[in-house]
């Protein structure tokens, strides 16, 4: 078997649901080392949540609404808006299902009113700003140009990890055998 180990195009149609891994050469500051959720891919685009990039600010100084004191992750580069993922156990009606087991929604209220009435547990969802989105044809025109690993089975938990620094690594490496020596990658391959 002939092996190309710079090649991370992984032939796999893009869907909702999957998830995006940034390749590890990839040198834009803001995606660099980003694994992104699929929450909608249509003819019009795609829309995905950056799952392991947290902010430095507290959620409190966006909207003083939060009931919670929790970190909040940077989705993506566009919108200002507040978006949350949340698992199955949890669904409501205005949620958008991302697959069987994972769910999308900017419903921050009923999230509010969840927390306030205990039925929902800081495992059960995630916070976000933004979100990442592309046009028609640009994020397969991105992985056909190797910017993005495409990851089509994952373990859901690993989005709700609480050590989100190294779900980048931890995607890759439970994968495949050559996604986990892609995962071993220095950050700046010029100071290996």
């Amino acid at each position: 078997m002939n092996v190309n180990y710079f090649d991370f195009n992984s032939r796999i149609n893009l869907k909702k649901g999957y998830l995006l891994v940034a390749q590890p050469l990839l040198i834009d500051s803001y995606f660099n080392r980003s694994v992104i959720l699929i929450c909608d891919h249509n003819k019009n685009g795609t829309i995905g949540l950056q799952v392991n990039k947290c902010s430095v600010r507290n959620l409190k100084t966006i909207n003083s609404k939060i009931l919670i004191d929790d970190k909040y992750f940077l989705g993506g580069p566009v919108d200002n808006n507040i978006f949350f993922l949340h698992k199955k156990n949890i669904v409501f009606n205005e949620s958008v299902k991302v697959n069987n087991n994972l769910f999308f929604s900017k419903n921050i209220d009923y999230l509010y009113s969840l927390i306030e009435k205990n039925k929902i547990k800081k495992d059960q969802f995630k916070l976000f700003i933004g979100y990442s989105g592309w046009n028609k044809g640009q994020l397969e025109e991105e992985v056909n140009k190797n910017s993005w690993i495409v990851i089509p089975k994952f373990d859901i938990n690993i989005i709700f990890s609480r050590n989100y620094k190294n779900i980048w690594k931890d995607v890759l490496t439970d994968s495949s055998r050559i996604h986990k020596m892609f995962s071993n990658y220095p950050i700046n391959p010029r100071f290996n």
